[in-house]
């Protein structure tokens, strides 16, 4: 292969080499120095492993920007990788490397939404949340053993959405909407009604 250009951008973290056939290919400073990248002929192989290696580095260090945003699960990384059209390849060495820095753990991340996510939801919701992030049932399981009883939680939302509405039937039952779409279990929803001292008359 040969190298007409080797172009530094202004980032200064990143060259273009320009192929003779017209192709641009992103390197790092480290690979062009590793893999002794310089315009004019080069080894197809060593052009080949400095383009991945380059690859592997910009996908790493965008990865890490953007989980520095909010915790995200393996599932989403992936996704997010696949989305900015790095090789399987490549995503397989930054996932790697992330779990490795303990950068990224659906453990972890389970812990942190149930830990969170107790004072303001039920564990239905908690249990969505997790799935839809594409952690493992088992480690949602195990997040979840965790969990507090929730029916002070449950209560006390329950009596902010009451408010000063009267404790009609209808009212009452768009509480238990409200507290449902949060995610309540019908027991932990039950023994807060009982609490307020309601109970449904046929």
């Amino acid at each position: 292969m040969e190298i007409i250009e080797l172009k530094m951008k202004k980032s200064k973290r990143e060259f273009i080499a320009t192929t003779y056939d017209g192709e641009n290919i992103s390197l790092t400073p480290d690979a062009i120095v590793k893999f002794g990248i310089v315009v004019g002929v080069v080894d197809d192989d060593a052009l080949a492993e400095a383009e991945f290696d380059s690859a592997c580095a910009f996908a790493l260090s965008r990865a890490m920007n953007w989980l520095t945003a909010s915790y995200r699960s393996e599932s989403e990384l992936r996704r997010y990788l696949r989305e900015r059209k790095y090789s399987p390849k490549v995503a397989e060495y930054v996932v790697g490397k992330l779990k490795e820095y303990n950068f990224l753990s659906d453990e972890n991340l389970a812990k942190q939404v149930v830990e969170y996510g107790q004072k303001k939801m039920g564990v239905y919701k908690m249990r969505q949340k997790l799935m839809e992030k594409g952690v493992a049932r088992d480690v949602i399981d195990a997040a979840l053993e965790t969990l507090e009883p929730q029916d002070d939680v449950c209560y006390a939302m329950a009596v902010k959405k009451l408010g000063n509405m009267e404790r009609t039937r209808e009212n009452m039952a768009k509480v238990y909407r409200f507290l449902a779409g949060k995610g309540f279990d019908f027991d932990t929803i039950k023994r807060a009604f009982n609490k307020l001292n309601y109970e449904d008359e046929e």
